[in-house]
């Protein structure tokens, strides 16, 4: 009885130093994502290290990338959002991760460029007493002329763009919609220091390219009320609503005690962006899932493909249902728009054997398991299906 014991407490020892550096490891990873923890050394670092040399600014840029988990797997195109700013690496992940997160349910899966500012968001100022701004007139240039093309030719990119920046970024942002409405679709900006320039700004939206706009362009901008920045958001707020360009929209959101550049403002961007890509309405149907996502697409200006989780849930749904015949549709389109998609395999298994074709439900489980060895219920529905021929 004593061995016995002692045996197990050592079994329990062991599991707990694995619990406890489980937790610690989990900690510190959540401490790593606070902002202020953003410049320390050992600072999160959510994506692939890359580099553009430019031209225009006679430099080395460097760059964070993060793509979708998927995208190695798929052939699909894809928005991307730019960040700039990205050196601070905890906005950076946090940002990657909420893509992660909302990725196919809440939004499409999204490419994000960091675009790295070594010397400091200051240097997107104007600068000096006279205000110039031959900096971000250059950094316009490199994105327009450099980085984005640059993107376009390395990755599977939709034509659709966002543009984020906080605070002095924040500034440039709006900046650069001013002076170049069509570079991006959508630019956010996170508390940002609109009060630098208010009347070269104001002019801008008077008289500038964006009065001339000729498809949609929108800019969301978010604050706290405890930073100082009402009075100027108020009456930049003013000058749009006397001016209101065409095709333009425009959103504020100002948030209560929230600091500046609130730690929320991914979330209500990209959701304002996509308000309805996970529609109120129940798409119950194949045909509404298709027609909702054909809807989309002509809005946006790509195609925005029906996440493969809503197909296979509707698919699932008739499986349960007992609508075989509905359930086979659904994962033939499944199959089609998705043939690298573990779940359209699964899916369509599942209807073989509801229909009595054990041999060929087995071959779509096994191929579910090509795709991922790991996938939990592929593995149990095989084996089911073996025990039943053994």
């Amino acid at each position: 009885m004593h061995n016995l014991l002692t045996k197990r407490t050592q079994e329990w020892k062991k599991d707990y130093k694995g619990v406890k550096i489980a937790i610690m490891v989990m900690v510190a990873n959540v401490i790593m994502l606070i902002p202020g923890f953003a410049q320390q050394k050992a600072a999160v670092t959510y994506g692939d290290i890359a580099a553009i040399e430019s031209k225009v600014l006679n430099q080395t840029i460097p760059l964070t990338i993060h793509l979708p988990a998927n995208y190695d797997s798929s052939k699909k195109t894809y928005p991307v959002i730019y960040q700039l700013g990205s050196h601070f690496r905890a906005r950076f992940a946090m940002l990657a991760s909420t893509l992660d997160y909302m990725g196919e349910g809440q939004i499409p899966e999204t490419i994000l460029i960091g675009i790295d500012l070594p010397q400091g968001n200051r240097i997107l100022l104007p600068a000096g007493e006279e205000k110039d701004t031959t900096v971000p007139d250059n950094y316009i240039e490199f994105i327009e002329t450099e980085l984005i093309p640059h993107v376009d030719n390395t990755y599977r990119t939709a034509p659709f763009r966002m543009f984020y920046g906080a605070s002095n970024s924040g500034f440039f942002a709006v900046y650069t919609l001013l002076n170049k409405p069509m570079l991006f679709n959508s630019y956010f900006a996170s508390s940002p220091s609109i009060m630098i320039i208010p009347d070269v700004l104001h002019e801008k939206i008077k008289s500038g390219p964006i009065q001339t706009l000729e498809e949609n362009r929108s800019l969301h901008i978010v604050y706290s009320d405890d930073e100082g920045l009402t009075d100027n958001v108020v009456e930049f707020s003013q000058v749009i609503a006397d001016n209101k360009p065409a095709n333009f929209s425009y959103k504020v959101d100002e948030l209560v005690n929230q600091v500046h550049v609130p730690a929320q403002d991914n979330t209500l961007f990209l959701l304002e962006t996509y308000p309805d890509f996970n529609p109120i309405e129940n798409l119950d149907s194949l045909d509404k899932v298709v027609r909702h996502f054909d809807t989309l697409s002509k809005r946006y200006g790509y195609e925005i493909q029906p996440p493969i989780s809503m197909i296979f849930n509707l698919g699932v749904d008739m499986i349960i249902a007992k609508h075989t015949a509905v359930a086979e549709e659904i994962f033939e389109y499944s199959l089609e728009v998705y043939p690298e998609g573990k779940e359209s395999y699964l899916g369509m298994g599942v209807v073989r054997r509801d229909q009595g074709d054990k041999e060929g439900a087995k071959s779509l489980f096994e191929k579910a398991l090509a795709i991922d060895p790991d996938y939990a219920v592929a593995k149990r529905l095989l084996q089911r299906l073996e025990n039943q021929n053994n």
